[in-house]
């Protein structure tokens, strides 16, 4: 719950908080259900009411559409949401997967009284390189009915893991014809990289594919303060095409703090933990206990300042038009929100540099890939990380666990009694056998691993 002190300093107001709250009647029915829907009635701007709003908008490359430099990811409950477009987001980003296709759903009732040509809603479609152009199509309607709109901003192909797959003729025929038809404006491509299913490519190959090929509007890519260069490359490109490029996972720190949480006497975790992991945890607790040490000398002892500062670093690039966040709850809405307009100052930047330097280890490069070349067993190291990052980050436990259940490669189990090839690869010094152990214990419920 907040405190009226963080009330106040966001500018919600108590009467507007209450509306729209978790602690009341109708806040406590949408954390359970996720479908209500804000009253259009008395808006701020009739009665005055002091709101977060976003302050900086930035032309979404080629697109021409003037978004907000803070964009909703995967939105599900209605009430965050619509008090998110009332502060001005005007970036929805979604897709049919995503929470069974509620997600969509709850898009379609949030934006039903509203001027639609102010929104620009992205929702993107998983391909296996197996459909064909009329399964496209048929999906592409069933998101359209789902968000009850005439019309898809940008289409994007979800988590494209191969070269192939941003030239896959059925999507791109679809495209055409959803255009012709006037149900679609742009097409996009979504990148997290390689899932091992065939071979492994980097998301900045992917990606730069996609840009090369013409025919993408609008790019959906990993980029943060602790795994840059590939973005760097990407960016690049798209500026040079006038391609839009949105942004994700752009606060890397969770990892260290559950990290941590994990290893305190008491802790379920850290109490189930057997064999390898039993072994392995005295070199993974000596590099937490030095990473505590770090972060207490410099005084980065406070995760929400280092999370603030990460999310300003993805939104001071230039080339970068908007930055995703998941907001969950209304703490975490109202922490993204506020962030608009402003840029990574000095201070800032020297404190991202030392949490690189202290903890920077503990965080698996998302959409990486360079250790999984060395591993003997083809272990899925990016897709499981991903996976786990949806488990502990993104509260969607159920899921994570059916991807990592339907996962065709191999488990994390594999790695218990393996010496380590991953780790050997990583340029980062992450304990990645000790984070897949982990992820392995979240996504099977496994209580002793």
């Amino acid at each position: 719950m907040m405190s009226t002190k963080e009330k106040q300093q966001s500018g919600l107001t108590r009467r507007r908080f209450l509306k729209y709250s978790a602690t009341g009647a109708m806040g406590a029915a949408v954390m359970q259900t996720g479908v209500y829907k804000g009253s259009s009635e008395n808006k701020p701007e009739e009665t005055g009411d002091a709101v977060l709003k976003i302050k900086r908008c930035r032309t979404l490359g080629r697109t021409g559409f003037s978004a907000s430099d803070i964009g909703i990811g995967e939105p599900w409950h209605e009430a965050i949401l619509d008090a998110a477009l009332d502060a001005g987001v005007n970036y929805i980003d979604t897709a049919e997967a995503y929470h069974q296709g509620r997600s969509e759903m709850v898009i379609g009732r949030a934006i039903k009284n509203r001027n639609r040509k102010k929104l620009f809603i992205t929702t993107k479609l998983g391909l296996r390189g197996k459909e064909t152009k009329e399964n496209i199509l048929s999906r592409a309607r069933k998101c359209l009915e789902r968000l009850q709109t005439d019309y898809i901003d940008c289409l994007m192909i979800w988590s494209a893991s191969s070269l192939e797959i941003v030239k896959y003729a059925p999507f791109l025929e679809a495209v055409t014809q959803l255009k012709q038809e006037g149900k679609l404006r742009h097409a996009g491509v979504a990148c997290h990289g390689t899932q091992w299913r065939d071979e492994a490519v980097s998301m900045d190959k992917i990606l730069l594919a996609a840009v090369t090929s013409g025919q993408y509007d609008v790019l959906l890519m990993v980029y943060n303060f602790l795994q840059k260069e590939m973005g760097e490359r990407v960016i690049k490109a798209c500026r040079e095409k006038n391609i839009g490029v949105t942004l994700m996972k752009t606060n890397p720190v969770g990892n260290y703090y559950r990290a941590m949480e994990r290893l305190k006497p008491g802790n379920k975790s850290h109490d189930s933990l057997r064999g390898f992991y039993t072994e392995y945890l005295p070199r993974f607790k000596a590099m937490a206990d030095a990473s505590q040490q770090f972060l207490d000398k410099y005084h980065l002892q406070k995760p929400g300042e280092i999370r603030d500062a990460a999310v300003k670093f993805a939104l001071s690039h230039p080339g970068a038009h908007t930055v995703l966040g998941s907001m969950d709850n209304f703490e975490t809405m109202e922490a993204f929100i506020r962030l608009s307009g402003q840029s990574l100052s000095p201070p800032e930047g020297k404190k991202l540099s030392l949490y690189k330097k202290g903890a920077g280890q503990f965080y698996c490069r998302h959409a990486c890939g360079i250790c999984e070349t060395h591993c003997p067993h083809q272990v899925s190291v990016n897709t499981i990380m991903r996976f786990n990052y949806y488990f502990e980050e993104k509260n969607r436990e159920k899921y994570a666990m059916e991807q990592y259940a339907s996962l065709n490669s191999s488990k994390a189990n594999r790695c218990y009694d393996c010496p380590g090839y991953c780790e050997s690869a990583c340029p980062f010094h992450v304990p990645v056998r000790g984070l897949l152990a982990g992820a392995h214990q979240n996504l099977t419920l496994n209580t002793a691993v």
